[in-house]
């Protein structure tokens, strides 16, 4: 499809959808089908109209990343704007997640959604050998907070990083670190947890993810 010559064609009903998942996207969402009960319609459009979507994209340097496998859409700057670095510590939840996701989907059926709670990530990260000390509900929460910044999690509004409180790990972490990786998780997490120097405050990690920092300033039609 050709946007200049398909969107015009569009009933009414599909432009403002059209217009509702452009600003979604653009605004560093990932669209998910939802619960198998009651789709999102959002995402069934993106199925629907993945051609089009992606031709207005492409307009401003975005392109449309729509996984049927993992069952996510994204839109992807095609120069890598959207990078973001991580901090040595948002870097080792991130593998530690991502490790948890790894083991759970193995047993898990696919409507099954991966939840951990803070208090056994933080067994986790203890027992791999990170000082209990460095992992306070103070330096947790706004780490925890940035990844679900960028759809890497999901937690509850007020998050605090209590032991109780749930997170939810998403399919995209399997996107930013793909199976072939795990092995690289592995050393990461046992490189992070052997170091005892202090940790700079700034983002000094070494994980990159292609999630939206910075929303593109071309409008939706």
């Amino acid at each position: 499809m050709e946007f200049l010559e398909d969107y015009p064609q569009l009933e009414s009903s599909q432009k403002d959808r059209f217009k509702r998942v452009i600003t979604r996207l653009l605004s560093g969402e990932v669209l998910t089908p939802g619960p198998p009960l009651k789709l999102d319609p959002d995402w069934r459009f993106a199925e629907r109209f993945r051609e089009l979507i992606d031709s207005y994209l492409r307009i401003a340097g975005w392109r449309l990343d729509l996984d049927l496998g993992l069952r996510i859409a994204r839109a992807v700057h095609e120069t890598g704007a959207q990078r973001v670095r991580l901090s040595k510590l948002e870097s080792l939840l991130l593998c530690a997640l991502r490790l948890y996701y790894h083991e759970q989907m193995r047993v898990a059926s696919e409507e099954e959604q991966c939840e951990i709670t803070v208090g056994q990530l933080r067994e986790l990260l203890v027992h791999s050998g990170r000082s209990a000390a460095r992992l306070s509900s103070g330096l947790l929460a706004p780490a925890v907070r940035r990844l679900a910044r960028h759809s890497l999690v999901e937690i509850g509004r007020g998050f605090e990083a209590q032991d109780q409180e749930v997170i939810v790990v998403t399919p995209i972490v399997e996107k930013v670190l793909p199976p072939e990786r795990i092995q690289e998780v592995e050393d990461r997490i046992k490189a992070y947890t052997a170091s005892r120097a202090s940790e700079p405050t700034g983002n000094d990690g070494d994980l990159e993810t292609e999630t939206d920092e910075q929303n593109s300033d071309e409008e939706p039609p």
